[in-house]
């Protein structure tokens, strides 16, 4: 009989287990759950990419210990098929009865192109969970999720949590600078003072091995400098979201070309720059080839993979501006989204919410050197002496994340004309003219 009695106790004591869920709060789970484990089958990215693989391996062990009910199915997309492939992928998972995957990525990147596919510009809302529909998951983000510039993106809706961010950045190379006795700031840096740090460079470039000055290749990123100028001259965010081609917006892409113009009088960028391909050079920051390199913080993830004991003389700086901006150049991705016919929905559902907490935003800056769309509960207190750190939170702290990318070229020359190039780092080059740069630009766009 004691025998018995003390079997059933046995079995409901150890058919009940106290662990976390999915937001790390202790709860009473039935462990005979376990035997019939849920899984989650989730295509990721940043393989071959450091931390942030490491990131995200990290976050698929974790949500499984603390859910032990499911189970992780992590594959990364580079295992599965080609880039160039990627759409049509995509476009065969939203469309089968059920899919072979619970959670696609780099939808973002690729939803335009299905929805010409599809002739369709709004089939998210057939085929994709809808995120925006969820109070807890639109809290869980920073202000940015309400502005025009992502509510409109994707036919109205929110298809995963914007964990990606990314701020443009002009890196200087601070040994470079101390050779040319050059002090830079990183914040509230003028035209004037780059111009100013142009000059002294080009003087010293005269009388010792020349070292680039702005260092630029095959990705054009020093058009960033001009787009910087530009949306410095506008008055407020308001008017930087209006894609409209106005007077004014022509008056101040002219100053730009013309300050530009300028600047290439100091010989700031290689006239071979072109020849330059992005993957074979993006060390030269590392190597004390050039003083200035505009790009963005991912690269911080891809220099700790070339020159870990290098990246300490590298400082990410705000752009120049004539004054005051109320925008800054960068953006927030969703790079996972949950498809309607997956066969793990609800599952699927709740790790992308697991996505949305502060310690997994926080754990993301930690890690990657770049921001996240979700909240945190970093301070300042937090920052100080780590650079990169310290760039993020200054700048979602002055720009409240207000931010454009650079590639919206359609708040510079008007929706309809979101596709002309500006030419604006040939100027810099000093091979065309502001005057003809300029009058080159007013043939090609269509006012609206």
């Amino acid at each position: 009989m004691f025998v018995g009695v003390f079997s059933v106790i046995t079995f409901c004591l150890c058919s009940h287990k106290q662990i976390t869920n999915s937001a790390g709060n202790l709860q009473s789970r039935d462990i005979t759950k376990l035997n019939s484990r849920t899984e989650i089958n989730w295509i990721g990215q940043w393989v071959g990419e450091g931390d942030k693989e490491k990131f995200i391996r990290e976050l698929a062990n974790e949500y499984e210990f603390r859910n032990q009910e499911v189970k992780v199915n992590l594959k990364f997309k580079d295992d599965l098929y080609k880039e160039e492939s990627e759409t049509d992928f995509i476009l065969t998972q939203i469309q089968k009865p059920v899919a072979d995957y619970d959670i696609l990525v780099r939808v973002h990147i690729h939803y335009h192109a299905i929805a010409e596919k599809l002739h369709d510009n709004n089939w998210g809302e057939k085929y994709l969970i809808d995120f925006s529909k969820m109070p807890d998951f639109m809290d869980s983000h920073k202000p940015f999720i309400h502005s025009k510039l992502y509510s409109g993106q994707y036919g109205q809706m929110h298809f995963g949590p914007y964990n990606e961010g990314q701020l443009a950045a002009l890196f200087v190379n601070t040994e470079v600078a101390k050779k040319m006795g050059i002090s830079v700031k990183q914040f509230g840096m003028t035209f004037d003072d780059f111009m100013g740090y142009l000059k002294t460079a080009n003087e010293y470039n005269k009388t010792h091995p020349n070292i680039i000055p702005l260092f630029d290749d095959n990705w054009n990123k020093a058009e960033t400098i001009f787009i910087y100028l530009f949306y410095s001259l506008l008055n407020n965010y308001d008017q930087i979201q209006d894609p409209k081609l106005t007077s004014e917006k022509l008056t101040a892409i002219e100053k730009c070309y013309v300050a530009c113009e300028e600047l290439s009088k100091y010989h700031p960028i290689e006239r071979n720059r072109q020849s330059r391909v992005w993957e074979h050079t993006n060390q030269f920051p590392l190597v004390d080839s050039c003083l200035f390199y505009p790009n963005f913080t991912f690269m911080y993830n891809i220099w700790k993979l070339k020159g870990k004991e290098k990246i300490h003389k590298l400082i990410p700086c705000e752009y120049p501006v004539f004054k005051q901006s109320s925008v800054c150049i960068g953006g927030y991705v969703s790079n996972w989204a949950v498809l309607k016919n997956a066969p793990h929905k609800e599952a699927a559902i709740k790790l992308m919410k697991y996505w949305c907490q502060p310690d997994i935003a926080e754990k993301w800056v930690r890690y990657t050197k770049c921001p996240s769309g979700v909240k945190g509960n970093l301070t300042e207190n937090t920052f100080g002496a780590d650079p990169f750190e310290n760039y993020v939170f200054t700048m979602e702290k002055k720009y409240d994340g207000k931010m454009v990318q650079d590639v919206d070229k359609q708040f510079i020359v008007g929706e309809k004309n979101r596709s002309v190039d500006l030419h604006a780092v040939e100027v810099l080059e000093g091979k065309l003219s502001a005057k003809d740069a300029f009058n080159a630009l007013k043939k090609k766009l269509v006012k609206i």
